[in-house]
């Protein structure tokens, strides 16, 4: 059995699945009651939440009866906004029991849970056939894992020939040299101590997919841009859509993250500023 990546423990709130419909006032689990945009100010749980994930879906190329997985999915934001909008089938994949329950409860409660398959597992040992996925997708999951050629190899396995391997995440600066300046300022939002980060620069993982037989398509820098956006930080929260249910204040990232995520996202927000890491959007192709 593969070793589970050691990481901070997030949705550590015993049946959080529950405590949310308990916090929404849902009396039937089973009932969609909302849309998937009425969650988004909450369920994105990257830098730059919603807009990041809108940003990197320009980049699929998909259509009803596409296969998407999406790897390490937390509470399903990004499944459901990629299902609702290109009506494809999206399964999603993550460690966290706690979270794999909430994404399935809140898919429920959206509709889309006829569309979206969640799957409490782990990356480096992917439950999916070869060439199973005509795309695969992550956000900010990357530094979570120690074994980056596992990782990628499991993505790469998946994957039909021709596929699309798309990612949004964060990076050590490679730019830095040492490994003192590579230190980063803890707790941040994936990690709260030094050996649950596992960072690396940019550069290992370009090496590691082309090594692979992924083609780069697209690589694109938005470190300035998610500067900006924890510059302009209010408490995580997108802006509103008057279009949008209001939910109560306590659906926010400390349940599902931790009481101290201010600190971390500050923490975050200051080795942004010190220069010590990038953010990438990139782009592969499987040949």
């Amino acid at each position: 059995m593969t070793k589970k990546p050691q990481t901070v423990q997030y949705g550590s709130k015993k049946k959080l699945a529950t405590h949310v419909a308990d916090l929404l006032g849902i009396k039937d689990t089973n009932a969609q009651s909302y849309s998937a945009q009425d969650f988004s100010t909450f369920d994105h749980l990257h830098s730059r939440g919603r807009a990041a994930t809108r940003e990197l879906s320009e980049f699929l190329s998909v259509h009803p009866g596409s296969n998407l997985l999406d790897i390490g999915c937390g509470i399903g934001g990004p499944a459901r906004y990629i299902a609702e909008r290109f009506v494809c089938n999206v399964h999603g994949i993550d460690l966290t029991e706690n979270f794999c329950d909430t994404a399935e409860l809140l898919n429920r409660l959206s509709g889309l849970d006829n569309r979206i398959k969640i799957t409490h597992g782990n990356a480096l040992s992917l439950p999916y056939e070869d060439n199973s996925f005509d795309t695969v997708w992550t956000q900010h999951t990357s530094m979570n894992i120690a074994d980056k050629k596992k990782f990628y190899g499991e993505i790469y396995r998946v994957l039909k020939p021709g596929g699309m391997f798309l990612f949004h995440d964060i990076f050590s600066n490679e730019n830095i040299h040492t490994k003192k300046e590579r230190e980063i300022l803890l707790p941040v939002p994936w990690a709260s101590k030094p050996e649950h980060n596992h960072l690396v620069q940019e550069g290992v993982t370009r090496d590691l997919l082309g090594d692979f037989g992924f083609h780069r398509e697209i690589w694109n820098d938005v470190t300035a841009e998610t500067h900006l956006w924890f510059h302009n930080y209010n408490n995580n929260t997108a802006p509103k859509d008057s279009k949008q249910k209001s939910l109560p204040n306590e659906l926010g990232p400390e349940l599902f993250i931790g009481n101290d995520f201010k600190l971390r996202a500050q923490n975050l927000k200051q080795n942004l500023a010190d220069k010590k890491l990038t953010v990438i959007q990139g782009v592969f192709r499987k040949e």
